[in-house]
């Protein structure tokens, strides 16, 4: 049987964990919806808060739903067409909403960055690239050299990954040292080659990516933007339902982007 939280308690300790007030950031980070529902059974985790993934933890029960991308972002759109509609559903259905952008991408040990990194066996693991001073992506050292073709094989094994990822192979082909700032960043492409990085992983690019890669010499793999940033919200997954005991819902909605 799983345990009760208040929310109030457990967007407390998602604040605090994910340091939140610190990052300046186009999107609202923290509560976003409060629905009337207080007491919180099951919380669902997604990448994205589209009206098919809100549905779905309606459907599952939750009370609570936490995602990477949220609903608020920059100024304060009128609420209509399908913002309207999604906000009708919480606050019929009982169910709130919490959004971490940058702060998710960022985090030292549970962000994107840290945790994609965690999964290709890294070590020395940094918060890496900074936007307004805070960090939004790490730098790491694998434990040996590796070819990028071994690099994409693994990173298309992900959830939602591209198959294969887009691999700009202009830098070198075995890569140690690598830098990871995941969803669209392949405008860190001169910071990569500027510390002495092998690789850049990202999760889509522009298209002035190719040129930029190119007259820099530099390797970059584009595994898709959701594959990239399943792996904040899936941590803390596991840290929530250890830490409050909670029942956790995974909502998996790949877009292939």
């Amino acid at each position: 049987m799983s345990a009760t939280v208040a929310l109030p308690d457990l967007v407390n300790f998602l604040d605090q964990e994910l340091n939140v007030s610190s990052y300046s950031d186009i999107a609202h980070n923290g509560l976003q919806v409060e629905s009337p529902r207080r007491d919180l059974t099951t919380v669902g985790f997604a990448v994205d808060a589209g009206m098919s993934v809100l549905t779905e933890a309606c459907r599952r029960n939750c009370q609570l739903l936490v995602v990477h991308h949220g609903i608020m972002w920059g100024k304060l759109e009128p609420f209509v067409g399908p913002l309207a509609r999604k906000l009708t559903l919480c606050f019929e259905r009982g169910l709130s909403l919490y959004a971490a952008h940058l702060p998710l991408d960022g985090h030292a040990t549970l962000g994107n960055a840290a945790q994609l990194a965690r999964l290709l066996g890294a070590s020395d693991i940094q918060p890496f690239f900074h936007y307004k001073g805070s960090p939004i992506g790490a730098v790491a050292t694998l434990p040996a050299p590796l070819s990028l073709s071994e690099i994409t094989m693994r990173l298309s094994q992900c959830e939602g990954a591209l198959k294969p990822s887009l691999t700009l192979p202009f830098g070198r082909t075995t890569v140690q040292h690598i830098g990871i700032a995941t969803g669209s960043a392949s405008s860190l492409i001169p910071e990569t080659v500027e510390r002495g990085l092998d690789l850049l992983i990202t999760g889509e690019p522009k298209q002035e990516a190719y040129h930029s890669a190119r007259d820099l010499n530099c390797s970059v793999v584009c595994m898709g933007h959701y594959a990239s940033e399943t792996f904040g919200v899936r941590a803390l997954e596991r840290v929530l339902g250890e830490k409050f005991g909670v029942k956790t819902e995974w909502i998996s909605e790949p877009t292939g982007i």
